[in-house]
């Protein structure tokens, strides 16, 4: 495996890829193709009452790919029977043992307590297998807005996130560049990483190359930084980043042809080159 590593006080770079906008090739083929493209692992959702998810983990396996497994499909038309619903998923997902699970928590119309009540569980589950369970920042779910994300912090100290803080950036329509405090609060509850690039009124750029959106790269690589920052206190070995820039019509088309405007492909490759070469340059840097 390619890790960026040069002695053991550097941190491994651990770059998955989504099988998101995957869709056109069967499971094995887009682990081919993704495994041809130097990740080390990849990022599938996974339904368990929908999907052969032995036979999924068998394919990564064989692949010799690393897995994270995100769990977005959750349902029930009540908190009690989402939470039953979310429960028996992750618990099937937690049987096939992935690197870790990546969830789609809640509602952002659930009360805290009832969304509490979720991540509670989803933490007994983490615990009873013995894997990290991660709660993504995401629109629609508990950890919709930056505002409430410190109630859920201080009620519960031990929650891990996934740091996707576009999602933050629509919903307050800025670069958050006026909530500093809430994100130095967040980041050490962040132990994965979704690399997308947005802005204050979309989740995602046209191209996190084009210079018209070089100002929220750098707010974004900012952000990943101090992430990088808190893994080093923690004296953790890898940092682990999904490069998840998203299909149409996370990806802007052009008018009246529903055409993306660029290659999800190509920029999650330029994702992954970009951060390959920033977590180089961090593990240079003295402390």
């Amino acid at each position: 495996m390619n890790k960026i590593s040069q002695s053991n006080d550097k941190m491994d770079l651990i770059l998955y890829c989504p099988l998101w906008g995957m869709e056109e090739f069967s499971v094995s083929e887009a682990l081919a193709k993704i495994k041809d493209a130097g990740y080390h692992g990849a990022e599938i959702a996974l339904d368990p009452k929908k999907d052969d998810i032995v036979v999924i983990r068998e394919l990564f396996d064989g692949k010799g790919l690393r897995m994270i497994a995100q769990h977005p499909f959750a349902s029930g038309n009540s908190p009690e029977k989402y939470r039953k619903d979310y429960i028996t998923k992750l618990e099937q997902i937690a049987k096939i043992r992935p690197d870790k699970i990546n969830c789609h928590t809640g509602k952002d119309y659930y009360s805290v307590d009832n969304n509490l009540r979720i991540i509670e569980a989803a933490e007994v589950i983490a615990a009873k297998n013995g894997i990290e369970v991660t709660h993504e920042i995401h629109r629609g779910r508990f950890s919709f807005s930056s505002a409430l994300i410190s109630e859920y912090i201080r009620r519960f100290p031990d929650i891990k996130l996934t740091a996707d803080f576009s999602h933050w950036c629509v919903v307050s329509e800025s670069l958050l560049e006026d909530q500093e405090d809430i994100i130095h609060k967040t980041v050490p509850h962040c132990f994965h990483i979704h690399a997308r690039v947005g802005d204050g009124e979309s989740p995602q750029v046209t191209h996190p190359a084009a210079p018209e959106n070089q100002y929220a790269l750098q707010r974004h690589t900012q952000w990943w930084k101090l992430i990088y920052d808190q893994h080093k206190k923690r004296n953790q070995k890898e940092y682990t980043v999904t490069c998840e820039f998203g299909p149409v019509p996370y990806l802007p088309t052009l008018p009246f042809t529903n055409k993306p405007v660029a290659s999800q492909w190509e920029i999650n490759l330029f994702m992954k080159d970009y951060l390959t070469k920033k977590i180089a340059q961090w593990n240079q840097e003295k402390n």
